[in-house]
């Protein structure tokens, strides 16, 4: 009787994973065939992500816990805080071997101010600014990523338009708890043909 239990258990846990790792790849499906990005770069860029975090895993850096990174048409977007510049110097040359990296924006800072107090801030301001953004009819937020590091929110992807881009950077620039924005949006595919 407990051996079927257990085999039970299995099965079901098996099968309910199954199940969400089936939405989960019709969700990045559904999500890249309508972004300005289209389905390969989405799957080229997923790619260089895994790549990066794998290799970067690699290294032996004791707060990579502390390392945000974001990959948009092949643009990485680095964020966060290490203790010192040879820490940053091995992840920055660790990015840029990963085939298929155009460029890197290279936003990690030194020091070791990075609290736990804050990270929990920055998570909810995140969320907020998140929520704001996906009920806004101008802005359509498969197209961005943002992440928030000590109360400055950083912001990379496509925009379809100028319009979109300024509405965009207009809404998390009035938001409360933002310290400051920095941006890596770029315009519509044609920027990323090189």
């Amino acid at each position: 009787m407990k051996i079927k239990k257990i085999i039970l258990s299995l099965v079901c846990s098996c099968y309910l994973l199954s199940s969400c790792m089936g939405s989960s790849i019709t969700s990045i499906a559904g999500n890249a065939a309508t972004s300005e990005r289209g389905i390969n770069t989405t799957i080229d860029d997923t790619f260089i992500y895994t790549k990066i975090k794998a290799n970067l895993l690699r290294l032996s850096i004791k707060n990579l816990a502390n390392v945000n990174v974001t990959v948009s048409n092949g643009r990485v977007l680095l964020i966060g805080e290490l203790k010192n510049n040879e820490e940053r110097l091995k992840i920055v040359k660790e990015v840029w071997k990963v085939k298929g990296v155009k460029e890197v924006y290279n936003e990690l800072m030194i020091g070791n101010n990075y609290s736990v107090m804050q990270k929990t801030k920055d998570l909810w301001l995140s969320s907020k600014i998140k929520t704001i953004l996906l009920f806004d009819s101008k802005i359509y937020t498969n197209n961005f990523s943002l992440e928030v590091f000590d109360s400055v929110v950083y912001l990379i992807g496509i925009s379809r338009n100028l319009e979109e881009n300024q509405k965009i950077e207009q809404n998390i620039k009035e938001f409360s708890g933002v310290k400051k924005l920095i941006s890596f949006i770029k315009q519509s595919k044609e920027d990323f043909n090189d």
